[in-house]
């Protein structure tokens, strides 16, 4: 199979490190391998990195494109509304933004942001402002680097998880949705709100409290932060994370709404993927943000001197590709008309060359035809030609000389004998002898004529031609 673009996302998620990694073809997106290391952080690096380069080697994958998810506990959300007027001048008041967040001078963040609504439409500007310690990221990278990897993208898993729920529906403005990603011990519950990110929460769950309550609970925190409006309500809850069958269960009663965010995926996976559909939901996403075209949130905490910059030349190879794909496409779809013309000059070929053969049989068969009209001609004549003096002739000499014959008749080749003889039974024998008579059969009896003393006979014949 023909893979365009093939990315791993790479999720950190509590003390293990899932990869997933998404390929797209013609027909959209195929997630074709998954892997879970656990205990990456106390584990021997060495170890670790083995386990992570079998992976790589094991599924053919190229180290490219890997996109860093970062837990919610570990980012900074923050939604700003700003004046319209600054939108020309908006990085730099951005930078000014992140700055008057930073705890200390020394303290950096890193950060990265996007534009929830149009600007030129709406007199405010709402913007996500997505940042990250510098040193905590650092310090994931400097791990990472251990093990043979180099993300070119870092981004939220709350924040991919909703660009690839958004991205893979047919249409999410106008609506509310929840995003619940259930882990081990803990939830990352997310609100879509009128196709945008709006708000985001990381919380432990505690060990005596069940799914619907942590759920439920969460559900209620985040409608007091967003302030759903009196007309607004909730029109779905998707459920992620390898916890989401249990939630599942314990919802299905109570809230009838509740849906797993695999069965609204539409990327081709084998059984063994689909059944850690669930558990690699985040870490899919992460790999949907490196091949998906547009995305609603497009947002890169790498420092821009950390990115991969392609150079122009980079994209020589696709587009070479995709003229060798279209020229075999246009190539396939005048296949058959080319085929024909070339069948029908090699008919053309193969007639020229049988025309003298054929020529020479057809004179054959001519003369063939006309040899056997005179055949025809030659056997009816001599069918009628008179051969009564034949046979009289033949008779005489093939009949004793005490032998007379008082009756004789041809018809239509068929004789009728009749005569006296000593012994007529001699005579059968004599004439099926002769070469002008066959069938010969005695017709009656034979009987003494009073006067001679001799047999009368009567006997039937046919003529040979």
């Amino acid at each position: 199979m023909i893979y365009l673009k093939t990315s791993v996302g790479v999720e950190i998620r509590q003390e293990d490190l899932l990869f997933s990694c998404l390929r797209s073809n013609f027909a959209g997106g195929v997630f074709t391998s998954f892997a879970r290391i656990p205990g990456y952080r106390q584990r021997d690096p060495q170890v670790v990195r083995s386990e992570i380069d079998a992976f790589f080697k094991r599924e053919k994958i190229g180290r490219e494109h890997i996109v860093l998810g970062i837990p919610r506990k570990d980012v900074i959300l923050r939604y700003l509304d700003l004046p319209k007027e600054v939108e020309d001048n908006l990085k730099q008041v951005m930078l000014y933004q992140v700055q008057s967040f930073e705890p200390t001078e020394e303290e950096k963040l890193y950060y990265d942001f996007v534009l929830l609504k149009n600007g030129k439409t709406a007199k405010r500007l709402n913007i996500l402002l997505v940042m990250m310690r510098k040193s905590i990221l650092d310090a994931h990278l400097a791990l990472l680097r251990q093990f043979g990897l180099r993300p070119a993208a870092v981004t939220a898993g709350p924040v991919a998880l909703a660009n690839m729920f958004l991205g893979t529906q047919a249409s999410g403005t106008g609506k509310n949705y929840v995003l619940a990603d259930l882990k081990p011990g803990g939830i990352e519950l997310a609100i879509l709100r009128n196709g945008a990110l709006v708000y985001a929460r990381e919380a432990a769950k505690p060990e005596d409290e069940s799914w619907k309550d942590s759920i439920l609970r969460e559900i209620e925190v985040a409608t007091g932060k967003v302030r759903l409006g009196p007309e607004e309500s909730i029109d779905g809850i998707v459920m992620a994370g390898e916890e989401s069958g249990t939630a599942s269960r314990e919802l299905e009663q109570q809230m009838p709404g509740c849906e797993m965010i695999g069965a609204r995926l539409r990327f081709e996976m084998d059984p063994r993927n689909r059944a850690v559909l669930q558990e690699a939901s985040t870490s899919l996403a992460l790999a949907y943000s490196g091949i998906a075209r547009r995305l609603p949130m497009k947002l890169n905490l790498l420092p821009y001197e950390s990115r991969v910059h392609q150079k122009r030349w980079a994209y020589v190879p696709t587009i070479l590709l995709g003229l060798v794909i279209a020229v075999a496409l246009a190539g396939f779809g005048f296949r058959q008309m080319i085929q024909e013309r070339i069948l029908i000059r090699k008919l053309d070929q193969e007639i020229e060359a049988l025309k003298q053969p054929v020529s020479r049989i057809q004179a054959v068969r001519a003369q063939a035809d006309s040899l056997e009209k005179q055949i025809v001609f030659l056997e009816d004549i001599m069918s009628r030609r008179d051969m009564n003096l034949e046979i009289l002739q033949e008779l005489t000499g093939l009949l004793p000389q005490d032998t007379y014959l008082r009756f004789y008749r041809n018809t239509d080749c068929t004789l009728q004998l009749q005569g006296l003889s000593p012994s007529s039974t001699d005579l059968i024998q004599k004439l099926e002898n002769s070469k002008l008579l066959k069938d010969v059969v005695q017709q009656s009896s034979v009987f003494k004529d009073a006067l001679s003393g001799k047999d009368t006979f009567t006997f039937g014949a046919k003529c040979e031609r």
